[in-house]
């Protein structure tokens, strides 16, 4: 209003006025002033001062909506995963008596024995449930390669109750970005629960595909069965009650964006089958070796030469790990590569939790075939600890055992099946079946033979003139036998005792043809305590401190444990190990007692 006082009027503006009303005139000046107030040039510069800041101020707003929605879980989290567990027939029918009532008419027992899991416990967790993410800290903030590639969830079903299955289904779609899940195939064989309403209640039938077979396979014909169905590029395999850990995806789409030809193991924590609490696990320091009943494997520490190579990486501790074979549950392979070798062995005989041998028969022809099998440390899958016993008896898991062993051992045996029949020696009375697809798959790849794989990739594995028999070290004078006391680990090393034979794991011992010596499975030796001389404690073998195991006669099991010339000795009333002078007496003399596999 200041302007419009210290403005002369012309003779154009009262000509103007005089034919406008009183608030249309005000108008009329407001324009005009304003008009002259942009002619002058400090206006214009602030008012193009003022509109820049509004429009930074807008980008910034812009980017940082962006960055908040790019930082989500998922950055598609559905509505319809904000759910709680759900609710079967049962738990609704005794809603009105409670779960006292219910634990009380005996359903919980029931439960318990058929699903092995505590499935009221199951039923009434979120399937939308947070985990802890317990992978080393290098693995949250190492930065992966962006790919295209897509990965395929295949689940068989068996046993496990509708909310552990939804639950393990809803980790995979929230802990994986939409772009890189192209499916999940779920397989339903005769028997096992049909998800199919499920699926459909939980809308979750444009992500899951439901294939259902009318008879009972093995866990090999059915993931292969499966794997036809899915269309992602990965195929991860994970059992039927698991759970999908945080940032899993990201390292995996990394190492076969590397490496195509890859077979790769995922690490583990574990969920309480009871309580469905989450425990850590810690595999990544460890990688497997085979054993010579070609079924099962033994951890040992990772070896210096590759610590070096995992060194020469700006991430040693989240790059992959090579092993020889794969030991834990979860694994992935690329799609085209798993269906190039062949798939698995679909005569290997097991249930849908374990096939004894299977994926360490892979193992060994994924890497003939020009492929790499390695852990990765920071792609974590939760499995969920079965309770109570097994379907099938002791009895029958053996023989499985015995029959899977065979079929490798013919397979890929060759010139050192002699040291697997040591192993196994009722396999030389059991005939050997073989699948001619797999030999024929084999033949047409061009795969290197057993003796390349040992010299090259199991080179920690113990075989010819080194092949281990393993047995207990038990005194002549008592019911006493060296125990390891669980220091035959990847821990600090620890002092043995002498323990109450059990024949256990503690108590098992690998002894060696050359240098006679004897060790534990994870490479761990007899060596001086580094408090009492006299005393012995575990640690890693090294050169100069190796025990070797001297018979009393030739072919005898009866003998003495020496160090340079000193003997282990047993004494009454004490359970430490000691070494003293050999004197060739009775308390010095121990038997290694052979234990079958």
């Amino acid at each position: 209003m200041n302007e419009l006082r210290q403005r002369s009027t012309t003779a154009e503006d009262l000509e103007e006025l005089v034919e406008k009303d009183s608030f249309t005139a005000v108008q009329i000046l407001l324009r005009k002033v304003i008009e002259k107030k942009y002619n002058n040039l400090h206006f214009r510069r602030r008012a193009g001062l003022y509109l820049g800041l509004f429009i930074l101020l807008s980008v910034y707003l812009v980017y940082s909506l962006l960055l908040a929605l790019q930082c989500q879980d998922t950055g598609t989290t559905p509505a319809f995963a904000e759910t709680f567990g759900h609710q079967p027939v049962y738990f609704l029918e005794s809603g009105k008596r409670g779960l006292a009532a219910v634990e009380k008419s005996g359903e919980r027992d029931l439960y318990l024995k058929k699903y092995r899991v505590d499935k009221m416990r199951s039923d009434s967790l979120p399937l939308n449930r947070q985990l802890a993410d317990y992978r080393p800290e290098v693995c949250k903030v190492k930065p992966y390669k962006k790919t295209t590639l897509t990965i395929s969830i295949v689940i068989v079903l068996d046993i496990a109750p509708p909310s552990v299955v939804l639950r393990g289904i809803f980790s995979a779609i929230r802990r994986t970005k939409p772009e890189n899940l192209a499916n999940i195939v779920v397989y339903a064989q005769k028997g096992s629960t049909d998800m199919t309403d499920y699926v459909y209640a939980h809308q979750l039938s444009h992500l899951v595909r439901i294939i259902t077979s009318p008879t009972k396979k093995t866990l090999s014909a059915a993931r292969n069965e499966a794997a036809t169905f899915a269309i992602g590029d990965i195929l991860v395999f994970i059992p039927e009650a698991s759970e999908i850990l945080p940032g899993w995806a990201e390292p995996l789409l990394e190492a076969f964006s590397d490496n195509p030809a890859l077979l790769a193991g995922l690490s583990m924590d574990e969920i309480n089958g009871e309580t469905f609490v989450q425990v850590e696990h810690v595999p990544w320091h460890l990688i497997s070796i085979p054993r010579w009943d070609l079924v099962t494997a033994a951890s040992i520490e990772i070896p210096e030469y590759e610590q070096k190579r995992r060194q020469l990486l700006p991430y040693p501790d989240a790059s992959p790990v090579k092993t020889p074979i794969l030991q834990f549950l979860p694994w992935a392979a690329s799609r085209e590569h798993f269906l190039k070798l062949g798939g698995l062995d679909e005569g290997m005989l097991g249930t849908a939790a374990e096939v004894p041998g299977d994926v360490l028969e892979l193992s060994i022809r994924w890497w003939t075939c020009h492929g790499e099998v390695a852990y990765l440390p920071c792609s974590k899958v939760a499995f969920v600890s079965l309770l109570g016993n097994p379907p099938l008896s002791s009895h029958q898991q053996a023989e499985n055992r015995l029959y899977n062993s065979r079929r490798t051992a013919t397979r890929w045996g060759s010139q050192y099946i002699e040291y697997y029949h040591e192993a196994v020696p009722k396999s030389k009375y059991q005939s050997a079946s073989h699948s001619t697809r797999l030999e024929q798959t084999i033949s047409s790849l061009s795969c290197r033979s057993m003796h390349w794989f040992i010299t090259n990739i199991a080179v920690d594995w113990n075989y010819g003139d080194k092949l281990m028999r393993q047995g207990t070290i038990k005194s002549t004078q008592g019911d006493a036998c060296v125990d390891t006391m669980g220091h035959e680990g990847r821990f600090s090393p620890g002092r043995p005792e002498f323990y109450t034979c059990h024949g256990g794991h503690s108590q098992r011992w690998l002894y060696l043809n050359r240098g006679k010596q004897l060790q534990t499975e994870t490479g761990k030796c007899l060596m001086s305590d580094q408090y009492w001389h006299d005393v012995l404690t575990l640690d890693y073998c090294s050169e100069g401190h190796e025990w070797r195991w001297e018979p009393v006669s030739q072919g005898s099991n009866v003998g003495y444990l020496i160090y340079k010339d000193l003997c282990l000795e047993y004494r009454h009333g004490n359970n430490l190990l000691f070494y003293v002078l050999c004197k060739q007496t009775v308390s010095q003399q121990f038997t290694f007692q052979i234990i079958p596999p």
